[in-house]
Formats: structure tokens, C-alpha cells, sequence
């Protein structure tokens, strides 16, 4: 995989020089401009970079790094030389998806390194410098990103690195304040927006928790009273648990009930209140109660029958 990604990215270095060498000089032919052109008056310079800057700023650019490193300064600029056109580019060659795509093979470059096999199955990783980033903002001109649409790339990459190693803070779903502290350390070295860090940590604790709830509901260990608790602690327990398995926990509720042996029946309780805790179709919870009443109440006719051939009237008057 991080083999195919450098041969890709070395292409993708070549399109750019073939961009720089060959593409703007034939454009500057064309407009009749020469490479030795005067730059800009400085004035007109100026207000370009402000216009470019307030588009960068309005898509909320300054907190991920990668995106800042696109951005050379005065220096790197001149030392760089003229930037390759990007009045000719492959916006209506490819889909966006595709553009974004190859876009981000020459990011995951820039941040990687090439990658070398060498014998016994080793490999060795070669880092890269910052420059790598100024062809990478060459590259997005040539196939006619949009600032958002870089900016896009850029924070769902980060986005990625800061949820799988999140993931693994958070491997039991608990969050405590320390581990709070290490995501926020986490959230500003990748350069990630906090809302974007919070949602997925949202995700993953509301992931795991409803994988441990499915849990206890399936071995029994999660009864009305506590999942009445977890509500009143504003955890949306039937967003992270299955309509199917909420009404299976519904019947075995309703059968413990009927197993109890104090013969009560709260008809408020057992029709209305429970079916509303656990957001499932009132009468079809009441179809549930019937059903099971009359396979208990056929089971207990059997069970007499049969007591009552032994001539054991005694067990007969405590099956019902």
C-alpha cells in the first residue's frame, strides 16, 4: 500500500514539473508573456495575497498544519520561483472525487516520506522536507481544487489520524479527565478543529458503550431500574440499542414479571411505562403480554393435567 502511494506520488511529482516546465511556458507563449516578464507591481501583489489570505481564513485553515505549510512565505516563495499556471487544469477531466483523491496521495507523501523495500522483507522510510508541500499546493491548482475543497482534504485527513489513535485512548469507552487531557493534547497536534475532535469522540464512546449494553441486555445483567438511570444521566439508550433487541428485553421483562410468583400486574406499569422507556409500539407490547400469558396459562393447564392423572391435587392448586 505505501509502495503503490510513493509510485503514485512520484507521477504526480512529474505532472508537476511537466506543469512548471512545459505548460506554463506554453501558456506564456500564448498570452505573449515571456519567462523573464517583470513581476507584478508590488500594489496589485498585495491585494491578490489578501484576497488569497481572507479565502484561507474564512475556511478556518490556521489550526491544521498541514495547511499551513502549503502556504510559503516571502522567502520560500522567491526561492521557489514563478508558480506553475493553473488556468489550465483537469476540473473538467476528472470528477471531483478522483481530483481529491490524488490530491491526497501526494499529502499522505508529504507526510510519510517514500518508502523503500529492501531485502528480508524490510523497508526503510525516507522524510521528506517542507518543500514537498509547496509542489502538493502546485498540484491542487493543476487539478482545480477549491480552497474548500483542499481545506476538506486537509481536516478529513486529520481527522483520521486523531480518531485512530483516539481509539485507542478510549479502547473501553470510558472517559475519564485524564484521558480528556490527553485528547485535547492530541486534538492540537494534529491540528484538528475541537468540534470536529468532539464529534468523534462522541462516536467512539457512544459506539462502544452501545456494544457493552447489547452485551449485558444479551446476558441478562441490564434490568428496567438501570436503564431508567442511564436515561435520567441523558445517555440516549435507545438510539445505541436495536428496536429487536429492545423488545426482546421488553418480553423477558414482562416474563419476569409473570415468574415472580407475587401474582401482582401493574397494567399502567407493564402497558404504558415500560413500552415508553424502551420507545417501542404500545400494542404491539401489549400483543407481547398477551401472547406470553396465554403460552404461560396453556403450560400451566398441561402441567395440572398431567399433576391431576398422578392424583397429586395438591400440585394441581399451586400451578395456578
Amino acid at each position: 500500500m505505501a509502495e503503490n502511494r510513493t509510485e503514485g506520488a512520484k507521477a504526480l511529482r512529474k505532472l508537476i514539473a511537466f506543469n512548471s516546465l512545459v505548460v506554463t511556458e506554453l501558456v506564456a507563449d500564448i498570452k505573449g508573456e515571456s519567462s523573464d516578464t517583470p513581476p507584478e507591481e508590488p500594489s496589485k501583489v498585495e491585494d491578490k495575497k489578501i484576497e488569497e489570505d481572507d479565502e484561507w481564513d474564512d475556511e478556518g485553515w490556521e489550526s491544521l498544519e498541514t495547511l499551513r505549510k502549503i502556504r510559503p512565505s516571502e522567502e520560500v516563495a522567491a526561492k521557489m520561483g514563478k508558480p506553475g499556471q493553473a488556468e489550465i487544469n483537469l476540473k473538467d477531466d476528472l470528477s471531483e472525487r478522483e481530483r481529491t483523491d490524488l490530491y491526497k496521495t501526494y499529502l499522505l507523501y508529504c507526510l510519510t516520506g517514500e518508502v523503500t523495500r529492501i531485502p528480508f522483507g524490510a523497508q526503510i522510510t525516507t522524510k521528506k522536507d517542507d518543500s514537498e508541500y509547496l509542489l502538493l499546493n502546485q498540484l491542487g491548482g493543476i487539478l482545480g481544487l477549491t480552497v474548500k475543497e483542499i481545506v476538506e482534504v486537509h481536516r478529513s485527513l486529520a481527522e483520521q489520524a486523531f480518531r485512530q489513535q483516539a481509539e485507542v485512548i478510549l479502547a473501553d469507552g470510558q472517559l475519564t479527565k485524564a484521558r480528556i487531557e490527553q485528547l485535547n493534547d492530541l486534538q492540537k497536534q494534529v491540528g484538528l478543529p475541537p468540534e470536529y475532535a468532539q464529534k468523534v469522540i462522541k462516536n467512539i464512546t457512544t459506539t462502544k458503550m452501545a456494544a457493552a449494553l447489547e452485551t449485558a441486555i444479551n446476558r441478562g445483567r441490564l434490568n428496567m431500574k438501570q436503564i431508567r438511570e442511564l436515561k435520567e444521566a441523558s445517555i440516549d439508550f435507545n438510539s445505541m440499542v436495536s428496536e429487536k433487541l429492545r423488545e426482546n428485553l421488553y418480553k423477558k421483562t414482562v416474563d419476569e414479571i409473570f415468574s415472580s410468583g407475587t401474582g401482582e400486574f401493574d397494567e399502567e406499569e407493564v402497558y404504558e411505562k415500560i413500552p415508553v422507556d424502551l420507545n417501542i409500539n404500545v400494542e404491539k407490547a401489549k400483543g407481547v403480554v398477551h401472547e406470553l400469558a396465554r403460552s404461560r396459562l396453556s403450560n400451566s393447564l398441561i402441567q395440572a393435567v398431567a399433576l391431576l392423572r398422578q392424583r397429586n391435587q395438591q400440585g394441581v392448586v399451586c400451578t395456578f
